[in-house]
């Protein structure tokens, strides 16, 4: 069975930074990147990241001398807008690492290691990033325990759960940097 992953695209056009989203078919490959062409000579990069019902551990933890450590809320009420945040950050760990991200992470929802809630849609500008060896930014993560599933809807039911969050750096040379923290617990009651 072809699983559908998500893809990040993000292309520079002047000082204008787009990003969307799109699906293709990832197989069973490990989380990755790819770079094409666009009319008008612009670059995307494709950064590859989980859907709905995929296996969380193709997530990498490091990517490129980055690490995501994360900070969320243990427990979620099921009556409430099924909403939550924390803040991660993202830290070199090697040499510079350069480029532009979202101000806000994706954040990820997992039981038994399977996708079950994906990141909340996002309307944003890009911002730099330009990060030496052992510095640190900080970044809003914000959640939904709002089912992923084709057709479930609602709220996941009662149960623990772990929190994934995923930064992607479309770097300034060289392809998109994947990183990933957690897991976090996360108890949703």
């Amino acid at each position: 069975m072809v699983r559908m992953s998500m893809i990040r695209n993000a292309a520079a056009v002047g000082f204008v930074f787009v990003v969307g989203a799109a699906c293709a078919s990832a197989g069973d490959e490990t989380v990755g990147t790819a770079q094409s062409a666009v009319p008008g000579g612009d670059v995307i990069e494709q950064a590859v990241v989980p859907a709905c019902g995929d296996r969380i551990d193709a997530l990498p933890g490091r990517g490129e001398g980055l690490s995501v450590t994360g900070e969320f809320p243990p427990r979620v009420d099921r009556g409430g807008d099924g909403m939550f945040a924390g803040m991660v950050t993202v830290t070199s760990t090697g040499g510079r690492v350069s480029g532009v991200t979202t101000p806000e992470a994706d954040v990820y929802v997992a039981m038994a290691g399977e996708v079950v809630a994906t990141p909340l849609p996002k309307d944003l500008i890009g911002r730099m990033l330009d990060l030496g060896s052992g510095a640190s930014q900080a970044f809003t993560a914000r959640g939904s325990i709002r089912q992923c599933a084709a057709g479930a809807g609602g709220l996941l039911p009662a149960g623990h759960y772990e929190v994934f969050a995923v930064v992607v750096v479309n770097r300034d040379s060289g392809p998109a940097v994947v990183v990933a923290g957690g897991p976090w617990p996360l108890e949703v009651t």
